[in-house]
């Protein structure tokens, strides 16, 4: 590990990372109130913050270095691994964007995952800003839109990734993968698997047919529909999908959110914590793609 990763940070010192020079305002256990010199603060994570500055040297010695030791046309060292997201990736569509690609983003977390049982490859969904996680040989089994994955996408504002699994209304049939998702579901200590994760990871649930119906947050008791406390709104979730038409579509998602700030400062350290993200999720995605 580089020696930059140990750097300890002071209250009232100075440092910079990618948006400029910051200040330390304060500090407790793991994380600590920075303040740029634009007035802007935030609560960040001390880890988070020696990674990158840790990699901001590491591609300053790279940078120097290749420029006294490649002689090869401009052409040729074009960059074709992922180097972390840039902050003109987080738009509503796709276009001028590299970090769906296959050998990018996709490869740096399908390779992280770790498993034996399945082997993961990546897709980019459509013209979407959105990338999906997959078996090789699970994928293409069904239409895409029902098949289970985990996925990446943004949006202007955020990072968004986690599982998903979708069922289709009445009139385009049954889902294989829902229907055995919901049956693991049905299953107490499943339902306590999936919660556990979701207090762990701060994980939101959400149907993305129904935006209008809001948003879950786990807890050790049940799901609330906000982050008050109390009891719990809903006791378990094969609870709240049965409270659901039953003839309309419901596409379950299950997400973490970074900031749009926060995931371009991770720089490549992003792929790690996504791939171990859908390493805790893989006993749904297991669940969902039995054959």
């Amino acid at each position: 590990m580089d020696q930059l990763a140990e750097i300890e940070f002071n209250v009232d010192e100075q440092y910079e990372n990618e948006k400029g020079v910051f200040k330390v305002i304060s500090i407790h256990r793991e994380e600590m109130v920075i303040r740029w010199e634009s007035g802007e603060e935030i609560l960040t994570t001390i880890d988070l913050q020696r990674r990158i500055a840790a990699r901001r040297e590491r591609e300053k010695i790279e940078q120097s270095t290749a420029g006294k030791s490649s002689s090869k046309p401009a052409s040729t060292a074009k960059k074709t691994v992922f180097s972390g997201f840039a902050p003109t990736d987080f738009k509503k569509s796709a276009s001028g964007t590299t970090w769906r690609s296959r050998n990018q983003l996709g490869t740096a977390v399908a390779q992280k995952i770790d498993t034996t049982r399945f082997k993961f490859n990546s897709w980019a969904f459509g013209a979407k800003p959105e990338m999906h996680v997959q078996d090789i040989k699970h994928h293409g089994r069904a239409a895409t839109d029902y098949q289970a994955r985990f996925f990446v996408r943004v949006d202007p504002q955020a990072l968004y990734y986690g599982f998903q699994v979708a069922r289709p209304d009445n009139k385009e049939g049954g889902s294989t993968d829902w229907n055995a998702f919901t049956a693991w579901l049905s299953q107490e200590e499943n339902e306590q698997i999936l919660r556990t994760i979701a207090v762990k990871d701060n994980l939101t649930l959400c149907n993305l047919r129904s935006p209008s119906s809001g948003t879950l947050l786990a807890s050790d008791d049940g799901w609330r529909t906000d982050g008050n406390g109390g009891k719990p709104d809903i006791e378990t979730l094969r609870a709240y999908l049965n409270d659901t038409s039953e003839t309309g579509p419901f596409d379950l998602q299950l997400a973490a959110t970074m900031g749009k700030s926060d995931a371009v400062a991770a720089g490549l350290d992003i792929a790690a914590g996504i791939a171990q993200l859908f390493t805790r999720l893989l006993p749904l995605y297991q669940a969902a793609v039995i054959y």
